[in-house]
């Protein structure tokens, strides 16, 4: 049987200068009786070689009508993603976050670094990746993975050949950060294509 589902929600935009915004964002359902809420609040700041998003979020397990995410259903999340130009063509990454589920003991915390380069028809990075992991049984399980990849485009872009890899640096027990190789090809045999 299909229960109805109510759902209210409000949203704010501030812009604070103009390099700075923040936004807010509280939503509340309900169904069967029973009330969800799901609400974050972001801070973006972006200037010519600089971007920052400091960002906390939080959905309960019940929240909406089926429209958010899988993966951020039932989790608090707290992070911090920059990035740097330091050039056209070189760019720093940092990205560091806190994930707790809402419903069990589950936690990840994060860390990745990383650089890429950007010229022409050569794209290229390097990153350093580092997840502690506490899973809904209590166990934990930590990765820390280095990650290298190369995109060379050739005949006008039509051709695209990539090759990356990921190997651990210690252990890999993340399940979506595993040690791998990949090779890649594409091709456009036309323009619209």
């Amino acid at each position: 049987e299909n229960a109805r589902t109510d759902l209210a929600a409000l949203d704010l935009r501030a812009r604070i200068g103009s390099t700075t915004e923040v936004r807010a964002e509280l939503g509340a359902s309900r169904r069967a009786g029973e009330t969800a809420n799901a609400w974050l609040v972001e801070a973006e700041h972006r200037t010519g070689s600089l971007d920052v998003l400091a960002y906390v979020r939080s959905v309960d397990q019940a929240y909406g009508t089926g429209q958010q995410s899988g993966a951020e259903i039932g989790r608090r999340k707290i992070g911090l993603d920059a990035r740097y130009a330091a050039s056209e063509q070189l760019s720093f990454i940092a990205s560091a976050w806190n994930d707790d589920s809402l419903t069990d003991a589950g936690r990840r915390q994060a860390l990745q670094l990383g650089a890429a380069w950007r010229s022409g028809d050569t794209d290229a990075r390097l990153a350093l990746a580092h997840f502690a992991d506490r899973r809904a049984d209590g166990s934990r399980g930590d990765s820390t993975v280095l990650d290298a990849g190369v995109t060379q485009r050739l005949f006008g872009n039509r051709l695209e050949l990539g090759a990356s890899t990921s190997v651990a640096l210690d252990r890999a027990e993340a399940l979506d950060l595993p040690a791998r190789h990949r090779l890649r090809a594409r091709f456009a045999a036309t323009e619209w294509l």
